[in-house]
């Protein structure tokens, strides 16, 4: 295993400083903003860089992580440098996709790896310091002691980790040591602010450091180049007192 992942970060290594001398280098900003002035405001400047970041699902959305995977497309639109997409197997993306959240497929570096080789080659990437990002299409068990390997690699480089984490049954993930963990899905319209033709977000923030979760619902046009970049809020509060998540009626997991 050490040196099938060896000779894989070997090649990334080749494929960053290739790309490097085409792309900016990622600024060393402390925070990476969401685009959403409501959760921005609320993290205090976006997400915070050099950590890991937790994505969950809800409905369809549980297993497709459509709208969760936009999200992270959108925010990685908005800061220069390479991005490294790791996934087992199979890696299901679309280039008109990520396009429409604003994210140029070529500034990925698209990686595909055994399921036993996905963390340890997560780690080995959070590590390196010419990337601006890593996101990962997380389909194994991730105990404390890797998701706190996983947090220390990205501190030390400042490299950003974004986790998708599929959930097909609903459960939610034992805790972890990542900096914050979100689940975003569909939403039912918001009666009193409801606007036809626009898509509802539910975007939680189930854990951030200090230990406050919160929701907001967001309507996005649907027809816009870039949807994300138009959302407007039309509800938020804290998640305790919203309704819960298997009350939700979610649409369609069109990406």
């Amino acid at each position: 295993m050490a040196g099938r992942t060896a000779d894989t970060l070997a090649l990334l290594r080749d494929e960053i400083r290739r790309m490097e001398r085409h792309h900016a280098v990622a600024g060393m900003d402390a925070n990476l903003p969401t685009g959403f002035t409501a959760l921005d405001e609320r993290l205090g400047g976006g997400l915070s860089r050099g950590r890991v970041h937790e994505f969950l699902g809800t409905g369809c959305d549980r297993a497709l992580l459509a709208r969760p995977t936009r999200f992270v497309a959108h925010v990685l639109a908005r800061i220069p440098g390479q991005v490294v997409w790791l996934a087992a197997h199979h890696l299901n993306l679309h280039a008109a996709g990520l396009q429409g959240a604003g994210l140029s497929p070529g500034r990925l570096i698209c990686v595909q790896s055994e399921t036993r080789d996905l963390l340890p080659l997560c780690e080995d990437v959070l590590r390196e310091r010419g990337v601006a990002a890593l996101v990962c299409d997380l389909c194994v068990p991730l105990s404390l002691t890797a998701s706190r390997r996983l947090q220390l690699a990205a501190e030390s480089s400042g490299t950003t980790g974004f986790l998708l984490r599929p959930t097909p049954n609903g459960a939610v993930p034992p805790p972890s040591a990542c900096d914050t963990r979100w689940r975003i899905g569909a939403a039912r319209p918001v009666p009193l602010n409801s606007v036809m033709g626009l898509e509802h977000w539910r975007i939680e923030l189930l854990r951030s450091r200090d230990g406050r979760a919160f929701t907001w619902t967001y309507g996005l046009p649907g027809h816009a180049t870039d949807p994300l970049d138009l959302a407007s809020p039309v509800a938020h509060g804290s998640v305790a007192a919203s309704p819960p998540a298997g009350d939700h009626r979610d649409g369609a997991c069109a990406a």
